[in-house]
């Protein structure tokens, strides 16, 4: 499989630059058991991983054509769409928002300044946050703009 799925980025994001146990990986991540340790050995086996005695880290000497195929433009659309997914077929603590809008330039220029605003807020946030928030307790959060023919003629297109 090219790439990582969302799953095991999550585990990767758990390790970061450190050490950690599998109970630690395991309550960080809040995958079941089971899952958390198969995708511990998926990610062993692909050398992405490493132990020491009981503890697993990050391989340091990852090629760089695996850290292309982890971190590229593919991998990260794909996670993206995995997770977006995941988002729409969310039953419970569902807040989402798609609607097409009409706007004039005036507008559209307002619209941009406030997403820009939100990713600074978001950024900031997640810095101040981001050692006392375990993964698992993360939010996951997307929007985004585009102009109806350009996505209409992707959809036609398929690109």
């Amino acid at each position: 499989m090219k790439g990582l799925s969302s799953l095991e980025r999550i585990v990767l994001e758990c390790l970061g630059k450190q050490s950690l146990s599998f109970d630690e990986i395991h309550s960080q991540s809040g995958l079941h058991e089971n899952v958390c340790f198969n995708i511990l050995q998926a990610l062993i086996i692909r050398g992405i991983l490493s132990t020491s005695g009981q503890t697993y880290q990050i391989n340091q000497n990852i090629s760089s054509i695996m850290m292309e195929e982890i971190n590229g433009i593919e991998a990260k659309q794909a996670e993206s769409l995995e997770l977006i997914e995941a988002v729409l077929e969310q039953k419970q603590n569902r807040v989402f928002r798609f609607q097409k809008v009409a706007m004039d330039a005036r507008d559209e220029k307002i619209f941009l300044a406030m997403l820009s605003n939100l990713d600074s807020f978001l950024q900031d946030a997640h810095k101040k946050a981001q050692n006392e928030v375990a993964i698992k307790d993360r939010k996951v959060i997307f929007w985004g703009v585009g102009e109806v023919q350009t996505l209409m003629n992707q959809v036609v297109t398929g690109r």
